[in-house]
């Protein structure tokens, strides 16, 4: 079965070799991590592809070409203890370096909108040309070497969806997107794969929002870790079929670079984040702020975004002051170390969780939550309705 699905697997593998600057055996073998000792930087690609693509994804007469539509940095420490995962904005301003486009030619490097890399390479439809100049654009914004890359398109990520079963998720409030045709009413519910997908890509019409892309990359990251919680849920240690039943189905969906070509060693890096806390997936938006010339773009705040980029290269967690998103869906603040002279609960606006969750240099560990007075403030509701979804019984 696992040469088999290798065979059909690698239909799925993109080389990006030839827009680059600068093997697996027929036999089967127990799932390990290749990646052991090593921390990982993988660059995940949401893209909105309308090819071949059913109606229920987006109307494939809407676009004719291959756009980005969010993009992920996901970090796995080197002990495999914390998964952080960074969003870009991709309404972001910043320097697209020369790529090598589909047709042939050689971009010029240029200072726009961070999308636009991905249509600098792809062209109209070339998902390997747009991988390669997101991936250079990204390396140089971060200054990270990145380890391999999953581009994902709406049909992928629907499917990923239903290979978990499903997710329990909690809408925190009604969404009315007459123009998508999408609607939601709060509170915990069940979502298969397509109202996944129309949460993850409604923008407008949501309650108490204001329609930036911001906004709903917050909401995806929630709905990201409710999938990434889901998953490590899943008994895969004692249920190996399972395990590669779900890969299977998942793979088929997505592509990915060559190092992830390998389902087996797809599976033991899996495996070996069996154990991680929810508290240690932690989901971070790169700092920005509005640009000065276009309130519709953002630029990085820095030093903080070079700060939280030097987190990631350095296999740290994030640094003091990071607001982040954890497994359990609460806001937390990194706190100062109190040898810095600044009290946990200063006008820097961090605070010391250390009552719900011990907290050492940021990296949370799993210890039992207990109350904090300090932490309701920047808890989201979530916090509050978490224990309830799924309901009881679920």
């Amino acid at each position: 079965m696992i040469k088999d699905f290798r065979d059909q697997l690698s239909e799925n593998i993109i080389d990006i070799s030839d827009f680059d600057k600068g093997g697996t055996t027929d036999e089967e073998k127990p799932p390990g991590d290749p990646f052991a000792g090593k921390a990982l930087n993988i660059l995940v690609s949401g893209i909105d592809s309308r090819n071949n693509a059913d109606y229920a994804y987006g109307d494939p007469d809407e676009i004719d070409t291959i756009r980005s539509d969010t993009t992920m940095i996901v970090h796995i420490s080197q002990d495999r203890s914390r998964v952080q995962v960074v969003s870009i904005p991709r309404d972001l301003m910043t320097t697209i370096p020369s790529c090598q486009s589909a047709e042939g030619y050689e971009t010029y490097e240029h200072y726009g909108q961070f999308n636009s890399a991905f249509a600098d390479g792809a062209g109209k439809d070339d998902i390997a040309g747009g991988i390669a100049c997101t991936k250079a654009t990204v390396e140089l914004l971060t200054g990270l070497e990145l380890d391999g890359f999953v581009v994902v398109d709406f049909a992928g990520f629907a499917h990923m969806v239903d290979a978990l079963g499903g997710v329990w998720f909690d809408v925190p409030s009604y969404i009315e997107d007459y123009k998508s045709d999408i609607y939601f009413d709060p509170g915990c519910q069940h979502l298969d794969g397509r109202r996944a997908l129309d949460y993850a890509r409604v923008r407008y019409g949501v309650e108490d929002s204001d329609g930036s892309d911001i906004e709903r990359i917050s909401r995806q990251q929630a709905l990201v870790g409710v999938m990434f919680t889901t998953l490590l849920s899943k008994n895969f240690i004692t249920d190996m079929p399972a395990l590669l039943s779900f890969l299977k189905q998942t793979l088929a969906a997505l592509k990915m670079s060559s190092e992830f070509a390998d389902i087996t060693d797809d599976a033991g890096l899996l495996m070996s984040l069996a154990s991680i806390s929810r508290e240690n997936i932690q989901f971070l938006m790169m700092p920005n702020t509005p640009d000065d010339y276009d309130p519709n773009r953002v630029i990085a705040v820095e030093p903080d975004a070079t700060d939280v980029w030097n987190a990631l290269a350095n296999d740290e967690p994030y640094p003091p002051g990071s607001e982040y998103r954890d497994g359990n869906g609460v806001m937390r603040t990194v706190p100062y170390p109190e040898s810095d002279g600044q009290s946990s609960d200063d006008s820097s606006g961090a605070f010391d969780d250390s009552d719900n969750t011990e907290i050492d240099g940021g990296n949370a560990t799993n210890e039992a939550p207990g109350p904090d007075p300090l932490s309701e403030d920047l808890s989201d509701e979530s916090a509050e309705s978490t224990p309830s979804c799924p309901p009881t019984g679920h």
